[in-house]
């Protein structure tokens, strides 16, 4: 499908390798990692996703508005067939290669008394195959692949926007597109913050934890992107750089606001969301106890990391966004050109994400969780640290333990690529609108 249009185009230089997206995504995902290796030690990087979130919505939106540009068009076929060989040949043989050792380990026993389940993972498998992971895992939930929730929504998001870009770009619809995007953000944002659910509540709280406003902020920055021609002036570029300052002390402040580092060093006390295993003993009571009350708000007894982080972690890299991508003298953009960074980010970001949280699930298998272990590193209230759960690991150092579950998906990621992904890459390339431009 291919539909004509020259009435609006983008008039932002063409998008080629932006080597500080590639550093963040590697910077980000050792932060990923870290985050599930001493998970409630560090609930606030779960707004590393959102930077995530918004490179995606910039890329893939800045690439559509670069082809309508360029050939008055945009052709949703290759779109779709570009995105599917990017992320849906190492999501099976990711499933694939879990659905064996699974097996493997059901039969010798290492899965007796823990949470994982074969029938749980055929459900996990199908829901994250078919990329509606999110839907029927809503709050983040899913024993074996908790982290895959992430895909559904990007995936969800893809097919969506390439549509509403389409239809909105060939009407010549940039200004109520922009408007729309901007209303369903702030619908999304100012609920969360105020805990606004309306009657459903279950539906709204699973919306706040999946940040489909990060994506939309994405789109949003690649917009505005669209609307500055080269060359720019010295006072857009002034103000591009003062913002991308702005955002990153955001960024820092938020992903850290919720952390023990946090609570024990700086004496900020910001719980990620009720009950915070960190404040709570019981933490799916106090949840159950704030969705099954009547009315259309959460009563809140005090004000949460959740409702505020998301959106403090998404603007804050709207901020930095512009600046990557248009300042090369930006002063951060010569540290984000650290070429074992770019490199990482830009090749094995992807499988790194995909293997990690697995490959620490196992390593916890093997060497088991008990609250003895929890309890001997001295970080956190280890409430919810039980054997089998995704967090200390018995007997091992608090440092080996970090070095090992950054290490060991690079195992499995760095084959995972040179075998599957950059074959998949290679026959992408086939459907590129424009052959010169980096894939995405």
């Amino acid at each position: 499908m291919a539909i004509t249009d020259t009435r609006w185009v983008s008039k932002a230089p063409k998008l080629s390798h932006v080597a500080s997206f590639d550093w963040i995504r590697g910077f980000g995902i050792f932060g990923v990692m870290i985050g599930h290796s001493f998970a409630m030690d560090t609930l606030s990087f779960a707004g590393i996703v959102d930077i995530f979130f918004v490179i995606s919505g910039f890329l893939i939106t800045t690439l559509l508005l670069q082809e309508h540009r360029r050939y008055g068009r945009i052709d949703l076929k290759k779109f779709y067939a570009r995105r599917s060989l990017r992320l849906l040949p190492l999501l099976y043989v990711f499933l694939a290669v879990m659905g064996v050792a699974a097996l493997v380990a059901k039969f010798s026993g290492l899965l007796d008394g823990t949470i994982y389940t074969l029938k749980e993972l055929v459900k996990e498998s199908l829901t994250a195959g078919l990329y509606v992971h999110n839907i029927f895992f809503p709050t983040l939930g899913g024993a074996w692949y908790g982290h895959l929730w992430t895909l559904s929504v990007e995936e969800q998001f893809y097919l969506v926007v390439g549509v509403f870009m389409v239809f909105g770009l060939t009407r010549g619809w940039i200004r109520p597109v922009t408007w729309l995007l901007v209303a369903l953000v702030a619908v999304i944002q100012i609920t969360r913050l105020f805990a606004v659910t309306g009657p459903f509540k279950g539906l709204a709280m699973a919306v706040w934890l999946q940040r489909p406003d990060s994506l939309m902020v994405g789109m949003l920055a690649a917009i505005a992107n669209a609307h500055i021609a080269e060359p720019m002036s010295n006072r857009t570029r002034s103000l591009m750089k003062v913002g991308g300052w702005i955002g990153a002390v955001g960024i820092f402040a938020s992903v850290w606001a919720s952390t023990s580092l946090a609570r024990s060093r700086l004496g900020f006390d910001m719980p990620f969301w009720p009950g915070d295993p960190n404040y709570s003993t019981d933490p799916e009571k106090v949840v159950r106890k704030l969705i099954d009350a009547p009315g259309w708000r959460l009563e809140m007894d005090r004000v949460y990391w959740l409702q505020w982080g998301f959106t403090a972690s998404n603007w804050s890299f709207f901020l930095v966004t512009l600046p990557a991508f248009r300042v090369a003298e930006w002063w951060p953009n010569k540290v984000m050109s650290w070429k074992p960074l770019v490199r990482i980010g830009g090749l094995f970001s992807y499988g790194l994400y995909i293997w990690h949280y697995p490959v620490q699930h196992f390593a916890r298998l093997v060497t088991g969780t008990t609250h003895d272990a929890c309890s001997a590193a001295e970080i956190v209230n280890t409430t919810t640290c039980r054997p089998g759960d995704h967090y200390r690991m018995t007997g091992i150092n608090p440092v080996l333990q970090l070095l090992l579950d950054c290490l060991l998906p690079f195992i499995l990621a760095v084959p995972a690529y040179y075998l599957v992904e950059r074959k998949a890459l290679e026959i992408k390339n086939r459907f590129q609108v424009e052959r010169a431009a980096k894939p995405e």
